[in-house]
């Protein structure tokens, strides 16, 4: 197709098909909004209004009901998460105190033995004196 064959086609056929129209008597539109401020002031409109909104209200109150219990069931989930994080806490800090304390005298131990054995090895004479021999007894 050529460009006059497209502008013929388009005078003919498609402009009169983009500029027609509808023309509406005015009583239409004059009914049409009676009927709209007659069913707004209508009692059965009213009635249905009322019942609608408490219908909405009560199913937004259904739903903010559940989440309220599911959000308080989720709290004490993790406060109970929490709490047995805490006692996990305090139970490893008991223990790391209890480890550290224990090196500790474990280290005094191993210090006063070398200090001992230090002492015994320093001797020259090879006799064990009364005390050392009461606490290999008492040992």
């Amino acid at each position: 197709m050529t460009g006059a064959a497209i502008g013929l086609f388009l005078r003919k056929w498609g402009l009169p098909l983009l500029t027609f129209g509808i023309t509406l008597p005015v009583w239409v539109f004059l009914v049409a909004g009676i009927w709209l401020w007659w069913d707004k002031t209508s009692a059965v409109r009213q009635a249905v209004d009322k019942a609608v909104t408490e219908l909405v209200a009560g199913a937004q109150l259904d739903a903010l009901n559940a989440e309220l219990v599911e959000q308080r069931r989720l709290r004490a989930w993790s406060d109970g998460k929490a709490d047995e994080a805490s006692k996990i806490a305090n139970d490893e800090r008991a223990a790391r105190v209890h480890l550290e304390t224990t090196l500790t005298l474990t280290d005094d131990k191993k210090r006063k033995a070398e200090n001992e054995l230090a002492v015994l090895q320093a001797r020259v004479d090879g006799l064990v004196d009364q005390q050392l021999l009461d606490s290999l007894h008492n040992r």
